[in-house]
């Protein structure tokens, strides 16, 4: 009973720093509403549904087509919005295929099987979010936490020049993310540390 609850605690606290992250990339690209995890679920439609906007999608959303989608209220309408948006995102529509879609859900594929943890997808997840938008990193190392209570930090490096992600946006040099309970999570100091950039700590934003 003791271990059970102990795993739970750190369940919550993980999904407590996940959310907390969120709500710093809604903050800093300064939008007034936070994109959480709670503000980016449809409870009104299916399993199938109900969270196709958290991750990578939330990115390349814009703000209305985000109060668009969690004003459906079925799953027809979802599908249609669905397909609506990646229309709107082909660059060549006379010719068949969508190449922006089939790289998304390629790579979407690709963080489900190299990501998915404590019952979540992992294209919901903040690494998953970080791949499917700019790809594999050109390098990923460890690093020691300057918390000695904290595990390894996980470092994506992309190398200058990268090319541009599904967001349109060039990768930041480096990410890097930590275990908290059952999550990974976009690692931020819990007290300044000289050596990481402010910036590099940080998701992706989300566009405003």
């Amino acid at each position: 009973m003791k271990s059970s609850s102990i795993c739970c605690a750190g369940r919550s606290l993980a999904l407590a720093a996940l959310l907390a992250a969120l709500v710093a990339a809604g903050a800093c690209a300064g939008g007034t509403t936070p994109r959480t995890i709670e503000d980016l679920t449809n409870p009104y439609l299916g399993p199938e549904h109900s969270q196709w906007l958290i991750g990578a999608v939330s990115r390349l959303a814009s703000p209305e087509e985000v109060q668009g989608y969690l004003a459906l209220r079925d799953g027809a309408a979802a599908e249609a919005f669905i397909r609506d948006f990646w229309v709107r995102r082909d660059a060549t529509p006379a010719a068949p295929g969508n190449p922006l879609r089939e790289t998304f859900e390629a790579r979407s594929a690709d963080a489900d099987r190299l990501y998915s943890e404590a019952g979540m997808v992992g294209r919901r997840t903040a690494r998953g979010t970080v791949h499917i938008l700019y790809g594999r990193p050109s390098n990923i190392d460890f690093e020691v936490s300057p918390n000695p209570n904290d595990g390894p930090i996980e470092l994506w490096l992309y190398t200058e020049g990268s090319p541009a992600g599904l967001d349109a946006r060039s990768p930041a040099r480096f990410y890097r993310f930590i275990r908290r309970g059952d999550l990974t999570v976009p690692y931020t100091p819990r007290e300044r540390d000289p050596r990481f950039p402010r910036d590099a700590t940080r998701p992706p934003s989300p566009p405003r």
